[in-house]
C-alpha cells in the first residue's frame, strides 16, 4: 500500500504507521540552502565525469524501524555508486530522541538515486536528520534534471512507504551565453534595433525621418541622422554574472552574424564587388570577419561579456533595399579537451521603406517579342515610380516618371527605352519597380507577347500575393 504527501497524515490518524507512532513534516534540501546554478555547456561536456552534489540534509517526519529503506531520487540524473565510509551519512539526533543519533547504511544506487537503509537497532526517532555528501551523478546527466530533490522512506518487507517529502526546486540549469533579445533582456538602451525606413522621394538613397538616437546620430566624425540607423546589444558568456556551481567552460570564440538584406552599400572603394570597406561603424572591440560577404555581415568581438553600440552609416548615394534583417550569435568553447558550440538567433531589426516595391522575375527581350506591363494606381495622389533592371549581374536603374492617381498606367515604353538605352537587346531581365505609395494602392499587370500571338502572363509579387480586400460571406 503506497501513499501520497496528501495522505500520510490522514494515514497516520487511523494508524497506518503503527499504533502510537510519532509523526511530522518531514523536509529534504541541499545545504546551505540556496539555489545551485550549474551551466548548461559545462554539464553538457563533463559527460561521464563524476559531480558531486552539494550536501543532501534530511529531517525525518515519521519514526523508522530497523532496516527500513530510505531513497533520495533527483530525477534525471544518472547516480553514481557511492563510497561506504563513516562521513557519508552522518546523523544528529533531534530535540525528541531519548536514543541518540540513528545510523544508515549505504545500499547501491536506484533509478535516478540512491539507496540507503537504518542500521540502528533503536530506529529513527521522528526530528533526527542526517546529512548525506559526497554523492556524485554523471555531470551530463545533471542537465536533464529538474533539480525537484525526492525522499521516501519504505518499511522494510512490505515496502509501504511511510515518510516523504521533496525539495523547492534548488538546481537549476542556465546556459553561459546570450545575447539581447534572446537570453537577455531586450530593452533600451541596451538593445537598440535596426529601425531605418528607406525614403523613396530621395532615390532610395538615404533615411527617412532623421535619427533621433543617440548612437550613430550624433556620432563622431560627423553627424548624418538621414545616413544613420543605430544599433547596440550586449553579450554575456558568465551566464549575466549569476555564480555557477561545477564546471564551466573556456570560450574560445564569440561572433555574431546578420542577415536577411544585402550590404552592396557598404562597397565604397576598388575593387568593385567587395563590401564593407565603410558603413560599419563604432561597436567597440568588434571587427569585420574578412570572410563576410555582401549579403552576410560577421562581426568578431573578444572573449568576455560585452556591451556594444554603434550604427551602419549609409552612403547616401547607393540604392537601399527594404530588408528584415536576422541575427546569429555564436560561440565556441572548450572544457579540458572537450569542446562545443552555442547559437541563439537574435533579431537585429528591419529597414522598411515609405513605399512599395513589385518584383517582376522575368521579362525576355529579343527579336518578336514585346512585354506587358500595367500598373492600377488607386490612391487618391499621385505616385512617383522607379525601375531596377537586373540583367547578367548589373542593375540599370530607370526614372518611369509619375503615375496619375486613381488610374492605370501603362510602362513597357519607359521600361523598354530604359533597357534599349543600356543596350538590352536579347537578354533575359527582372524588374524591380518601386512606387511612392501605399501598398493597397498600387497592383501590378506583367506578361509577355511572343510573335503577336502567343502570350505569357508573368505572377508578380503584386498580383501574386493574395487578395488585399478578400470577400466575406454570412
Amino acid at each position: 500500500m503506497g501513499l501520497d504527501r496528501r495522505s500520510i497524515a490522514a494515514a497516520a490518524a487511523v494508524g497506518v504507521f503503527g499504533v502510537g507512532t510519532a509523526q511530522a513534516a518531514a523536509s529534504v534540501a541541499f545545504l546551505p540552502a540556496m539555489t545551485y546554478t550549474y551551466s548548461e555547456e559545462g554539464l553538457r561536456l563533463a559527460g561521464a565525469a563524476p559531480l558531486t552534489l552539494p550536501t543532501i540534509r534530511v529531517t525525518f517526519g515519521n519514526s523508522l524501524t530497523y532496516q527500513d529503506n530510505l531513497l533520495l531520487v533527483l530525477p534525471g540524473i544518472t547516480p553514481l555508486s557511492a563510497v561506504p565510509s563513516m562521513a557519508l551519512v552522518v546523523c544528529t539526533a533531534g530535540p525528541g530522541s531519548t536514543v541518540g543519533p540513528p545510523t544508515l547504511g549505504y545500499v547501491g544506487t536506484v533509478s535516478a538515486g540512491w539507496n540507503f537503509r537504518v542500521t540502528s537497532v533503536h530506529g529513527v526517532t521522528v526530528g533526527d536528520h542526517c546529512d548525506f555528501t559526497p554523492l556524485e551523478v554523471q555531470g551530463a546527466s545533471l542537465a536533464k534534471s529538474n533539480g525537484l530533490l525526492e525522499y521516501q522512506a519504505l518499511r522494510f518487507i512490505t515496502g509501504q512507504r511511510v515518510d516523504y517529502a521533496s525539495s523547492s526546486t534548488s538546481i537549476a540549469i542556465r546556459s553561459q551565453f546570450g545575447i539581447s533579445g534572446n537570453g537577455l533582456p531586450a530593452v533600451a538602451p541596451a538593445y537598440i534595433r535596426l529601425n531605418a525606413e528607406i525614403n523613396v522621394y530621395s532615390g532610395r538613397t538615404k533615411f527617412t525621418p532623421a535619427s533621433t538616437e543617440t548612437v550613430g546620430a550624433g556620432a563622431a566624425p560627423a553627424p548624418f541622422p538621414t545616413r544613420n540607423d543605430s544599433l547596440s546589444f550586449i553579450t554575456t558568456v558568465d551566464g549575466d554574472g549569476v555564480p555557477f556551481t561545477g564546471p564551466t567552460v573556456t570560450v574560445t570564440s564569440q561572433t555574431l552574424s546578420i542577415e536577411g538584406g544585402n550590404f552592396e552599400w557598404t562597397d565604397t572603394t576598388s575593387p568593385a564587388g567587395i563590401c564593407f570597406d565603410s558603413g560599419i561603424a563604432a561597436f567597440p572591440l568588434w571587427s569585420i570577419d574578412p570572410a563576410s560577404t555582401c549579403n552576410s555581415l560577421t562581426l568578431v568581438g573578444p572573449l568576455a561579456s560585452t556591451l556594444n553600440a554603434g550604427y551602419f552609416q549609409i552612403t547616401g548615394t547607393s540604392v537601399l533595399s527594404p530588408a528584415d534583417w536576422t541575427g546569429t550569435a555564436r560561440w565556441t568553447y572548450s572544457l579540458g579537451t572537450a569542446t562545443g558550440v552555442t547559437e541563439l538567433s537574435w533579431d537585429p531589426g528591419a529597414w522598411t521603406m515609405n513605399g512599395v516595391q513589385v518584383y517582376i522575375q522575368y521579362l525576355p527581350y529579343g527579336e518578336g517579342v514585346s512585354r506587358i506591363v500595367y500598373v492600377a494606381h488607386s490612391g487618391l495622389l499621385a505616385a512617383d515610380a522607379e525601375a531596377d533592371i537586373y540583367v547578367n549581374g548589373a542593375r540599370v536603374g530607370c526614372d518611369l516618371g509619375t503615375m496619375p492617381a486613381r488610374q492605370v498606367t501603362q510602362l513597357t515604353a519607359a521600361i523598354d527605352a530604359c533597357a534599349a538605352a543600356a543596350g538590352i537587346m536579347n537578354e533575359r531581365v527582372a524588374v524591380l519597380l518601386t512606387f511612392a505609395a501605399p501598398d493597397a494602392d498600387i497592383e501590378v499587370y506583367s506578361a509577355y507577347n511572343v510573335g503577336g500571338s502567343d502570350r505569357g502572363t508573368v505572377i508578380n509579387t503584386s498580383n501574386g500575393r493574395g487578395l488585399t480586400y478578400p470577400s466575406r460571406g454570412d
